[in-house]
């Protein structure tokens, strides 16, 4: 029995990636679809449906809003957090710089108005009006991007200015909602 030294042929470095990039891009493509990056934003006009809703006032930074509406709302009871979250923005202030304002009302839909309201929660009603509307199925964060860039989109080809209160409807699932009223009426 004789040992023979067996030598390893030279590795190639331009063979056999091809498989792990190709696993590497379908994953990437797959995650990107998830979050709904490639999801399209329709807008449409019309008349909103009347909606009862708890809140409590927010007035900071734009940046914040997102985690505070997640403290805010795991303070209310769990029947309450089963529906649609809801994000009322009132005011936007120097949105373009580093300290951008927002004023807005945080909270969750409701079907009646709730006898056992928490102390610093308060009851809200958006009217039914003719709105502009956003609608996407899509990661909260990625929506909200791709939400207010079809509205803003919409706005400029009717010839018409965003205007506020602006409503976001979170939920259920990954559902957003984004509504801008259309005809000037008063705060909700």
């Amino acid at each position: 029995m004789t040992w023979e030294a067996r030598t390893r042929p030279p590795r190639n470095w331009r063979r056999g990636w091809g498989g792990p990039l190709l696993v590497f891009v379908a994953m990437l493509l797959f995650t990107l679809w998830w979050l709904g990056v490639f999801a399209q934003a329709s807008v449409r006009a019309m008349t909103s449906p009347s909606l009862q809703y708890v809140y409590r006032d927010y007035d900071g930074s734009y940046a914040r809003l997102d985690r505070q509406r997640e403290d805010w709302i795991k303070q209310l009871p769990a029947a309450w957090r089963q529906g649609s979250t809801l994000t009322l923005i009132e005011q936007e202030q120097n949105m373009q710089g580093k300290d951008n304002r927002v004023q807005a009302r945080i909270g969750v839909l409701v079907n009646a108005v709730p006898s056992d309201i928490p102390s610093s929660w308060r009851i809200g009603h958006w009217p039914a009006q003719y709105v502009a509307a956003v609608d996407l199925q899509a990661n909260p964060a990625i929506a909200s991007w791709k939400g207010y860039g079809a509205l803003s989109s919409w706005c400029k080809k009717q010839g018409i200015a965003m205007r506020y209160p602006l409503l976001e409807l979170l939920g259920p699932g990954d559902r957003y909602q984004l509504w801008m009223p259309l005809a000037s009426s008063s705060r909700p």
